[in-house]
């Protein structure tokens, strides 16, 4: 799985909503919206399998956004629905789920899955608008239908070159660690991730101690991950897997009896640790990149947690998971795509105007704005990206550098 946020890549119950037919269908098979006829949005997701520890709340939270939008008069009056498909956590389902989602005519997809790319090349043959938290692998650099809410698609090719950000090099060096470990789980973008980071590593002046990327998704088995990053003298880590095998290894840490003082995890910045005593031991005193200040919450995001608490009544408050998070901004996204493709929005006037955006930063959740514009090419990376780090002290979550948000820049990575 990518990790998140994009600026570290360096170092640093589901809604069930009836089918509603859409009056004018696109070509391809995807719904062209028309006069005040519900807009039908398919979302695929990982409710079940070995990624439901981080993606099974995200349905419930793509739904609020819905209702917030739904409640102000929609789109131009016209209201959205959603329609949610299960990808059990593998590409085969995740292609299944694409299929189904197709035929009942969704004018569009929002996805939040790890495992998305087995459903990518069917959607990009069907001229599918999807926006999601591009996790998964490659296709988001490379199919223009295709929609990052969370930042440029840096975990695989885009322009021809690999590419990775500077950002967390301060904090390590603050904890005083030179020698970092990047560790990831066995799908296609979080490998293309680790090789990615453990380059920028070395970029600011760091040592990648030990580069392990052969965890399968979700697996709670850590003892050669502990081995190695003993053997390898490592003082802290990066990862790029979900909840569970995050406070696995967390726990085998300090089990081990291992000092590393700068450990950085991908996933965990969420009530799901928080609730759970033995998660909140296990990752005590460690760090988490910040996509969204849920610590110290600015306007905007103050809104969003408000919103979720009044429409999703799976959510009590605190600090929501990348399922949750993720799926809100990708809904919102595709909210934004709507909002630009015109008065009688088709598929195509989704996908064109999308891609003349250039100043996205989730409704002002972001530290920073990107865009879309120049897809494919260098101009789409932006010179500039920040966002937060937290440290789990105790019982709660305290923003680190005084709550002002980290920034670093993107780099392409020469070729070999």
């Amino acid at each position: 799985m990518r990790h998140i946020p994009r600026w570290s890549s360096a170092l640093g119950g589901a809604v069930l909503l009836c089918a509603t037919s859409l009056i004018g269908l696109a070509s391809t098979g995807a719904g062209a919206a028309s006069d005040k006829a519900p807009i039908l949005i398919g979302y695929m997701g990982d409710l079940t399998g070995p990624a439901a520890s981080t993606f099974a709340d995200g349905p419930a939270a793509a739904q609020a956004r819905v209702d917030v939008l739904n409640a102000a008069g929609g789109i131009d009056g016209r209201r959205i629905k959603l329609k949610v498909v299960d990808t059990s956590s593998s590409p085969t389902g995740a292609a299944t789920a694409a299929q189904e989602l197709v035929s009942d005519h969704v004018f569009g997809i929002v996805e939040n899955s790890a495992l998305f790319f087995g459903a990518a090349k069917y959607l990009q043959q069907q001229h599918v608008p999807v926006v999601g938290t591009g996790v998964d692998g490659p296709e988001w650099g490379t199919d223009s239908n295709m929609f990052d809410a969370l930042g440029p698609p840096i975990d695989g090719p885009l322009a021809g070159h690999q590419w990775t950000t500077t950002g967390a090099g301060a904090l390590y060096k603050k904890l005083g660690v030179q020698r970092v470990a990047v560790l990831a789980n066995a799908t296609p973008s979080a490998v293309q991730s680790a090789v990615n980071d453990a380059y920028g590593l070395t970029h600011s002046g760091l040592v990648n101690c030990y580069e392990n990327t052969s965890i399968p998704l979700g697996s709670v088995n850590v003892t050669t991950l502990v081995l190695g990053l003993k053997n390898s003298n490592c003082q802290g880590l990066f990862t790029l897997y979900v909840d569970s095998t995050d406070v696995a290894l967390a726990e085998a840490i300090k089990q081990a009896g291992l000092n590393m003082p700068g450990q950085i995890y991908a996933e965990g910045y969420d009530n799901n640790v928080l609730d759970s005593p033995s998660a909140r031991a296990a990752l005590d005193g460690d760090y988490f990149g910040a996509a969204i200040d849920f610590s110290s919450p600015n306007a905007a995001t103050k809104a969003m947690l408000a919103n979720l608490e009044k429409y999703d009544k799976s959510f009590t408050g605190g600090v929501p998971d990348l399922g949750a998070y993720g799926a809100w901004v990708a809904e919102d996204l595709m909210i934004e795509g709507l909002e630009h493709a015109g008065s009688n929005p088709t598929p195509a006037s989704f996908i064109t105007n999308l891609h003349q955006v250039t100043d996205y930063d989730g409704g002002g959740l972001f530290a920073s704005s990107f865009g879309f514009a120049h897809f494919g090419t260098a101009a789409m990376v932006p010179k500039r990206t920040c966002a937060w780090y937290v440290e789990l002290k105790s019982s709660k979550f305290v923003a680190v550098n005084g709550g002002k948000p980290l920034c670093g820049t993107y780099e392409e990575i020469p070729s070999s």
